[in-house]
């Protein structure tokens, strides 16, 4: 397991897969902790939810998922009834720049996926937040 650790964000490249392998079905688990400014970041062939304290943290989740002839980084969080959602935005935001930054390896081997579009689907109790937003493109997110 390769592992990076910045401050209070850390990396972790869970076998079989590398900094460079796979792209098909690539998942990342973002956990933020609510309380502290802690994030840890899985990169694998699953999503790393038991590590998860639902009551003091949040998830984040990422796939590389082929769509119509190009590759689209689809993800998910889950609001349940958190009432600021421009305040979650912004976060998502600069979660998904962690995660894109955490993995430039792969932008050097498959730098394709530096123009493939980010979606995020965001899931709340409230209907009104209840979404599927566009966040750019990883190349917009290394800069």
């Amino acid at each position: 397991m390769e592992k990076l650790q910045h401050d209070q964000f850390s990396v972790a490249i869970l076998p079989p897969a590398t900094a460079y392998h796979p792209v098909d079905g690539r998942k990342y688990t973002l956990i933020m902790s609510t309380g502290e400014m802690n994030c840890h970041l899985a990169i694998g062939f699953k999503y790393e939810t038991d590590l998860l304290n639902a009551e003091k943290e949040k998830i984040i989740t990422a796939e590389w998922k082929p769509r119509l002839g190009e590759y689209v980084l689809t993800g998910k969080i889950d609001l349940g009834s958190l009432n600021n959602f421009h305040l979650m935005q912004a976060e998502l935001a600069k979660a998904i720049s962690m995660m894109v930054k955490a993995d430039k390896g792969l932008y050097t081997h498959v730098p394709w996926l530096l123009d493939a579009p980010i979606y995020m689907e965001i899931d709340s109790y409230i209907h009104k937040y209840k979404t599927i937003q566009y966040f750019g493109t990883p190349r917009q997110y290394l800069k």
